[in-house]
């Protein structure tokens, strides 16, 4: 009879998947290597499991590195949003698997990875710095509001504040205009300019459906938005997110930005495993 019982209580064992926590000025990753899955997909609900706050491991979105024979590249990237979506192009992430792929995998300081069909540059630049280098933008529209619309690998709305930043209710304005412009929705940005080459920034985030402490874009299109409509000068803009301080560099001809990089801290926070599957 106690046989029975146990072989009735028994849970069948489940498997353990490693993982690395990184964050990139307060927006949060976790790290996957694709090899560990063994050909399994992540479905949208496990993603989101894990990345829910207080009941998973918690983060802003969740990464997959493959790693890759090719001279072209060092790795390929692979991006979630925290519900548990396909993503696109996440600036701090790309800081992030960087590091990631520099402290973990072996990869040289400087490198290269694909998302997609797009290939970005990174470089290490010391310890807790990274550089990421982004697409050309040249999708830079000015709303008759003076807003803007700017589409840095991911789309963004931005919004010029007058009042304190520290009061402007991100999560119900920012859920309020994510649809502006379509129905998949765009990031909203809400930036404070505080001198000619410095600006403040709070993000509500599309696939997070929340404010975060940082988005890489969206710091981009920030000060390539800023730029365009006069409100700052030069090419090196510094931006103060509530994670950390970040700084976009780029360079403008004829209303197309070139070479534009992204410049702020990275750094590992933990390492596990979780349940897996």
């Amino acid at each position: 009879m106690l046989a029975d019982q146990n072989q009735l209580y028994c849970k069948p064992m489940k498997s353990t998947l490693s993982f690395y926590k990184y964050h990139g000025a307060g927006n949060d990753f976790i790290f996957l290597d694709a090899a560990d899955l063994k050909g399994q997909s992540l479905s949208p609900k496990r993603v989101a499991g894990w990345c829910k706050r207080r009941y998973g491991v918690g983060a802003d979105g969740l990464m997959v590195f493959t790693a890759v024979n090719n001279e072209e590249i060092d790795f390929e990237m692979q991006y979630y949003n925290a519900d548990g979506s396909s993503g696109m192009m996440c600036g701090n992430g790309g800081r992030c698997i960087a590091l990631y792929a520099y402290e973990v995998k072996g990869v040289s300081k400087t490198m290269r990875f694909a998302l997609k069909t797009a290939i970005f540059q990174a470089e290490i630049l010391d310890s807790n710095s990274v550089a990421l280098g982004l697409q050309s933008v040249s999708i830079i529209k000015t709303n008759d509001d003076d807003t803007c619309f700017c589409d840095t690998g991911s789309p963004h709305h931005i919004e010029w504040v007058s009042e304190p930043l520290n009061e402007v209710a991100v999560f119900s304005r920012g859920q309020g205009l994510r649809n502006r412009y379509h129905p998949d929705g765009c990031n909203v940005n809400f930036v404070e300019v505080r001198s000619k080459d410095q600006l403040a920034i709070r993000t509500y985030e599309r696939g997070v459906e929340d404010e975060t402490h940082a988005c890489g874009t969206g710091v981009a299109a920030a000060a390539i938005s800023a730029h365009k409509m006069a409100k700052v000068e030069g090419d090196a803009i510094k931006v103060s997110a509530i994670g950390g301080e970040l700084e976009v560099q780029f360079q403008e001809n004829d209303g197309v930005y070139s070479q534009v990089t992204l410049i702020g801290p990275a750094q590992s926070v933990f390492e596990g495993t979780l349940l897996w599957p």
